[in-house]
């Protein structure tokens, strides 16, 4: 009878820390991201894209897949071997 009181406690509790956010709300903090400006977040996603597109793609001579492990020795798509 001990146990069914606790567990039946524990799960009012448990309910009622999953509810209290939906009935009372929550604080919320001020962001701080939101004064970073736009036009950085742009500059650095092309810097990324503009590396990215520099960089040399390797690609099986065989079949053209990119090989994607510098240390690979065979193609994963096809299986002939790399040149070193």
């Amino acid at each position: 009878m001990i146990a069914l009181v606790i567990g039946a406690v524990l799960a009012v509790g448990a309910l009622a820390f999953v509810l209290y956010p939906i009935f009372f709300g929550t604080r919320r903090k001020p962001a701080a991201s939101a004064t970073v400006d736009q036009t950085t977040i742009d500059e650095e996603i092309e810097a990324a894209v503009r590396a990215y597109r520099e960089k040399k793609h390797d690609r099986c001579a065989v079949c053209g897949t990119p090989v994607v492990a510098r240390d690979a020795r065979y193609c994963a798509n096809c299986g002939s071997r790399l040149p070193a």
